[in-house]
């Protein structure tokens, strides 16, 4: 039989689901001109990848959810079948930020796959690459994330490799031409002319592994349709560098193959197992007690309630979890 933490640790999970359907895309709405919100998460100690959950309730997915981003691309991850079809408008500038997590260039233009159009939000760095291709790293990849009418998220990521040559991608060097400017998290510059034309071209001919993921950073939301470059693009040492300076490091760790157990639950329940520790207390965002499991619940429902009761067809679902939770906290204590 379920313990009482359990279900009350079930339960908080329905609320979240519930509340992450009524605040999706939120985060992608255009943030006013020389705006920059600096994240509240990073990769490094308590606010690194494996403590994401216990930042913020909404980041459940991050140690629970079974489909998880980025990946090992192998053999079993698909060549997407058709081309997308991308236009991307061409500047003299554009806003260029830094979140404290990425570095982030606001941009405008369109992709349409598999008959959907998607509008190009902003495109971001990491270093490394999250994604592997057949457990090789890159040390750069650009996420190029877009979203449609409906809030679906595409992201086109693309790979880069260090050349030997010296050839180089010119966008990037255009993008970080005022790079010194935004070396402080929660700082904006310009970059330099964008044109797009050699990625478009190479997106569009090249093959692309896809699949269907989650985001990579907080909140970890699934449902993602992710287009992977398979060829990595070239990229000289000197605008490398400059970048790695800035960013430092940003890359999660590889994620669990898609369908199986997060890799933090395996972990959770390991802990339990060796530790004889409560699996409620470990599993629930690395909270160290169950009354704190409890105190995060009430602050979900309160906050679910608010946002949703009104118009989700689910409210009756939030205020049914809210009785049963109530009552299994007093049969609890």
């Amino acid at each position: 039989m379920l313990s009482a933490s359990r279900i009350v640790f079930a339960l908080s999970l329905l609320a979240l689901q519930v509340s992450a359907n009524c605040m999706h895309g939120t985060y992608m709405s255009r943030r006013a001109e020389g705006e920059v919100k600096v994240s509240n998460f990073g990769y490094s100690g308590t606010i690194g990848p494996l403590n994401w959950a216990s930042i913020d309730s909404a980041n459940s997915q991050c140690a629970m959810s079974k489909v998880q981003s980025p990946i090992v691309i192998d053999s079993s991850v698909p060549f997407a079948t058709e081309a997308p079809k991308i236009s991307f408008k061409n500047v003299e500038e554009a806003e260029f930020e830094n979140l404290g997590s990425t570095i982030e260039v606001i941009a405008d233009g369109t992709t349409n796959f598999a008959g959907k159009d998607f509008t190009l939000k902003q495109f971001h760095f990491h270093t490394p690459s999250e994604h592997r291709i057949n457990d090789e790293y890159f040390p750069l990849e650009i996420h190029m994330v877009h979203e449609a009418a409906d809030k679906s998220i595409a992201v086109l990521a693309l790979p880069f490799q260090l050349t030997e040559d010296g050839s180089t991608t010119q966008l990037l060097t255009n993008v970080i031409k005022n790079i010194t400017d935004i070396a402080e998290p929660g700082t904006v510059t310009k970059t330099g002319p964008l044109d797009f034309g050699v990625i478009t071209e190479t997106l569009q001919t090249k093959k692309l592994f896809q699949y269907t993921g989650s985001l990579t950073t907080p909140p970890c939301a699934e449902g993602l349709t992710f287009l992977v470059l398979s060829e990595p693009l070239p990229i000289d040492v000197k605008t490398f560098n400059t970048i790695k300076k800035t960013i430092k490091f940003n890359a999660r760790y590889s994620q669990n193959k898609l369908g199986d157990r997060n890799l933090l639950d395996i972990a959770a329940e390991q802990a339990a197992k060796d530790g004889n520790i409560s699996n409620a207390q470990c599993s629930f965002a690395q909270q160290p007690a169950a009354n704190k499991a409890q105190s995060d619940l009430n602050k979900v429902m309160q906050a679910c309630t608010t946002l949703c009761e009104a118009a989700h067809p689910m409210s009756r679902a939030i205020m049914e979890a809210k009785h049963v939770a109530k009552n299994m906290k007093r049969h609890h204590h």
